[in-house]
């Protein structure tokens, strides 16, 4: 497995966005509700090139994937509502159907998009659910071998509480067709951005809980120094450092390696820190005791977030079934050709 090191430029694109998302925090609702509107945190990833990552014209050593998915783990740290997960996913699937940056910037006209899932939650389809919905976005899928968009339907109730769910109800236009292996690179790259997401909810998770234990005062000291919760906190920090390690290596894949390769790792990723995150998750809840179970304390946020990442595209069952049926696949034609 080769080792993945990021270059100073992504660490500086990293930093500026955990600074873009200090600067615009979703610790009330109110905050939430501002953020859907898309607004000014928005406007400044835009503004930066932060939105475009994926489809700009990149020099041959850039990684555009790696480099996606440090901002949406950013995001995600912060439970940031802006749609970016959303609209990165769409625009990764826009970008294998019409590879021109004008013929997407036309379709999208502007707006948020976001990637539309079938109810089964394991395949792309043009009439399904639309998820991370920002205001006048526009749904994509691919169905066939063909790129859809498909408009709206009104908003769902959803266990996430900063990104919107909506049914797509068609109306569309057909975009393009998609191969095979555009369209098993656009599989990898949505499983790692997923996997991203997950590294950033329990990243958050985790810090707040650390923050807390450190000013939460029982029987005269702080909590954070009992050994127990320092050990509770120690053991998910290992746990975060592997999801993102992890992450790392299946976002450049994508890049670096051919689709049926990438898609391997990112199906491994997605395995692991689908089951992971839940479990920092929850650690964190138990740091923060009783007051983790209220709606104020920030902690269930993550844990909502990380939920509906780990059943989007398949859990770590199907992601481990989906690489159990290719292991099978591949024994029995080696046994034929013999």
């Amino acid at each position: 497995m080769t080792s993945v090191a990021l270059t100073d430029e992504q660490r500086m694109l990293a930093a500026t966005t955990a600074q873009m998302v200090a600067d615009h925090p979703t610790v009330t609702d109110a905050e939430v509700e501002r953020q859907r509107g898309t607004g000014e945190l928005w406007g400044a990833m835009a503004a930066n090139g932060l939105v475009a990552l994926v489809i700009a014209e990149q020099p041959d050593d850039d990684e555009p994937t790696l480099n996606a998915a440090l901002v949406v783990e950013q995001l995600a740290r912060g439970v940031s509502a802006v749609p970016y997960l959303g609209t990165v996913l769409s625009l990764g699937l826009l970008h294998a159907a019409a590879p021109h940056g004008e013929e997407i910037t036309e379709i999208l006209a502007g707006r948020p998009g976001c990637v539309v899932v079938d109810r089964t939650l394991s395949a792309l389809a043009p009439h399904g659910i639309a998820v991370d919905v920002g205001p006048g976005a526009l749904a994509v899928g691919a169905e066939g071998g063909v790129v859809r968009t498909a408009t709206l339907g009104a908003h769902l109730d959803g266990l996430d509480l900063s990104r919107p769910l909506a049914h797509a109800v068609g109306g569309g236009t057909e975009i393009g067709a998609i191969s095979s292996a555009a369209g098993t690179r656009w599989q990898a790259q949505a499983l790692a951005w997923l996997c991203a997401d997950l590294v950033g909810s329990c990243t958050g998770a985790l810090e707040g809980a650390v923050a807390h234990a450190r000013v939460r005062r029982q029987f005269g000291r702080p909590i954070g120094s009992f050994q127990a919760v320092q050990q509770l906190c120690a053991d998910q920090l290992v746990t975060v450092e592997s999801c993102r390690s992890i992450t790392w290596q299946a976002a450049w894949a994508v890049d670096a390696l051919n689709p049926a390769e990438a898609l391997l790792q990112a199906q491994m990723a997605k395995a692991y820190c689908s089951e992971a995150a839940r479990t920092v998750c929850e650690a964190a809840i138990q740091v923060w005791g009783g007051l983790g179970m209220t709606w104020e304390c920030p902690a269930h946020r993550y844990l909502r977030r990380a939920l509906l990442d780990r059943q989007l595209l398949g859990d770590e069952r199907a992601q481990l079934g989906a690489i159990a049926d290719e292991r099978l696949v591949t024994a029995a034609t080696k046994t034929r050709v013999r």
